[in-house]
């Protein structure tokens, strides 16, 4: 696909997370979350043969590509809170270096009035970053020994949700063992 039409492609769907509509707004975040997954090489193939267009199948983003995309739906987290967990799941799909700054940032502007499935996909995308200790920066070693993000997480783990309390416990364990 010619670059052009890739953008264009990618533009329309970035656009309706713009919509005003819930329905439309979340159909376009899980539609980018197969878009992404598919990038990245991990899932969602037979999903997304029946959930996304042709153009959208042809789609693969470039990790500057998923950059922005995570910019975006950062912004998206940010602006508008009943659509969080659905952005924060998609954001969760992003390529893990791309993923962690805006993650990070994320977490720190809105991290204590996140409801618990927005902060549960946080975890998880979380998670996903610290699998792996290589394309982690030191900016973002700093960022994640913070002691706001230990606070928060630490609030999450407490806070009642079983699957949030888990994964919030793992995200602390692995963030301990980047410091062992």
């Amino acid at each position: 696909m010619k670059r052009r039409r890739r953008m264009r492609a990618l533009e329309d769907l970035l656009r309706q997370l713009d919509a005003n509509d819930f329905d439309e707004r979340e159909y376009a975040l899980f539609q980018l979350g197969l878009i992404l997954d598919r990038s990245n090489l991990e899932e969602g193939d037979e999903l997304a043969a029946r959930s996304l267009s042709r153009e959208q199948l042809r789609l693969r983003l470039s990790r500057q590509e998923q950059k922005m995309v995570a910019e975006d739906l950062s912004g998206l987290a940010l602006r508008v809170k009943e659509g969080r967990a659905s952005a924060i799941w998609t954001l969760g799909k992003v390529e893990r270096v791309a993923l962690m700054g805006p993650l990070l940032a994320l977490i720190e502007t809105v991290g204590e009035q996140l409801a618990d499935e927005a902060a549960y996909q946080a975890c998880c995308a979380l998670g996903k970053c610290l699998e792996k200790e290589d394309g982690i920066s030191v900016p973002v070693h700093a960022s994640l020994r913070d002691a706001k993000l230990k606070t928060i997480l630490d609030r999450w783990r407490r806070g009642g949700d079983r699957r949030l309390e888990l994964s919030a416990s793992k995200a602390i364990a692995m963030i301990e063992q980047l410091d062992g």
